[in-house]
């Protein structure tokens, strides 16, 4: 074999080997954490916490003094939320229009529900679905409401502009964008307040369509299944 040719296919196995797709490793989790104790993972895990591939494989035979190559280490992290509301429905009673009998019109406002997200990037809150809250066997078959977002601990005057109708309320949207608070957790209050009427009949009022919040995580990775949170 002549000394081109030899040297060709060094050249040739090198790269080929250089290319190689070591394949996945097996990975640890501390748990809990600082306890120094690792849980194993094995490879192929689509439910695991994190998971680790080796590749570009290297190697030489000479006789020079040096040998270099780059070596790389990179993370892709994925979106993740932790998130919690203190109740899913609100159940009005009301026993009289007002306080007074002769009132024709009474306005309840009620203590609110609380959001709590935290998450290491943008997160959007969608409300849609929201409705009077309706009886068709009533002589007065709505009982009107409105929604509010904010912080504050009474509820503002029912004029304020912070209060929408339900049907205006819909397509609502609240980002909470990537920041040091998201990280470790914020939270929102939902107020609500209704309009009853001396027409509202001794019945029960339901939204007739019903209600829907959406929490969407605004950075899925391609590698990440998006019904389930898992490795694709």
């Amino acid at each position: 074999m002549n000394e081109a040719i030899a040297i060709l296919i060094i050249i040739t196995l090198a790269v080929s080997w250089a290319q190689t797709d070591c394949g996945e490793c097996t990975t640890w989790y501390e748990d809990p954490p600082c306890s120094g104790n690792w849980i194993i993972q094995p490879a192929g895990n689509r439910m695991a916490l994190a998971r680790l591939w080796k590749s570009g494989s290297t190697g030489g035979a000479c006789n020079r003094k040096f040998f270099s190559f780059n070596f790389r280490n990179s993370a892709s992290m994925a979106q993740w939320i932790e998130w919690s509301i203190s109740g899913t429905e609100w159940k009005w009673r009301i026993r009289k229009v007002g306080p007074n009998i002769c009132q024709t019109d009474g306005y309840y406002a009620g203590d609110c529900i609380t959001f709590w997200v935290k998450s290491n990037y943008d997160v959007d809150i969608i409300f849609s679905g929201f409705s009077d809250l309706y009886n068709a066997n009533s002589i007065d078959k709505w009982i009107e409401i409105w929604y509010a977002l904010g912080d504050f601990n009474v509820p503002p005057p029912k004029n304020d502009p912070v209060w929408l109708r339900a049907s205006a309320f819909n397509n609502t949207v609240i980002r909470f964008r990537d920041s040091n608070e998201l990280h470790n957790g914020v939270t929102i209050k939902f107020w609500n307040y209704i309009h009853i009427t001396s027409c509202n009949s001794a019945c029960e009022y339901s939204d007739p369509n019903g209600a829907a919040i959406t929490l969407t995580l605004k950075c899925i990775k391609p590698w990440i299944n998006p019904n389930t949170g898992y490795y694709q």
